[in-house]
């Protein structure tokens, strides 16, 4: 009974104060695996399969990196609750490979000259034949399609400029506390 006791008592007085966190995505709140985590105080970690991790009492700040979304930066004092999420980065290519010259675009230049057929066909009046008006239904197309895509990236591009403008804040207080 004394060994159990003594026992007990040394594991109560090594356990630090833990916290546990999660990591997800900002557009579609999926937790995140695999999210590299480091804080100030030298602690790394990466997020398991439900996005979760633990991380001891004493740090400031807590980067998190991933290759697929963008770095972010947090402090602790702007923690609230237990949830952090991360931006997709758009667009973004790891590699590119190029091979070959750029005689193909002299090429193209040349056959794309049009021919003395095609001048004289320019210069002759364009009559519009009565109709269903194609411009219209081309548009509305355009508007139920590709538009909304459209709108959401500009969406997405002021809400990244948003984002970086606040980790350039906080990278400002960051920089201001090492400097005490």
């Amino acid at each position: 009974m004394k060994k159990l006791l003594i026992g007990l008592l040394l594991i109560a007085s090594t356990c630090v104060e833990a916290q546990q966190f999660i990591v997800a995505d900002l557009e579609s709140r999926v937790p995140l695996r695999d999210v590299l985590v480091h804080t100030d105080d030298n602690q790394d970690t990466r997020t398991i399969w439900d996005g979760t991790f633990l991380l001891k009492d004493g740090f400031n700040r807590i980067s998190f990196s991933h290759p697929l979304y963008e770095k972010r930066y947090v402090l602790k004092s702007e923690l609230k609750g237990d949830t952090i999420f991360l931006l997709p980065k758009m667009n973004t290519l790891r590699e590119v490979v190029i091979y070959g010259e750029r005689r193909f675009d002299k090429r193209m230049a040349e056959m794309m000259k049009p021919s003395p057929q095609q001048v004289e066909r320019d210069k002759l009046p364009k009559v519009i034949p009565p109709g269903p008006d194609v411009l219209a239904i081309a548009l509305w197309i355009f508007e139920n399609t590709l538009g909304k895509k459209i709108e959401k990236r500009k969406h997405r591009k002021n809400e990244l400029k948003k984002v970086r403008q606040k980790e350039a804040e906080y990278q400002q207080r960051w920089d201001s506390l090492e400097g005490k």
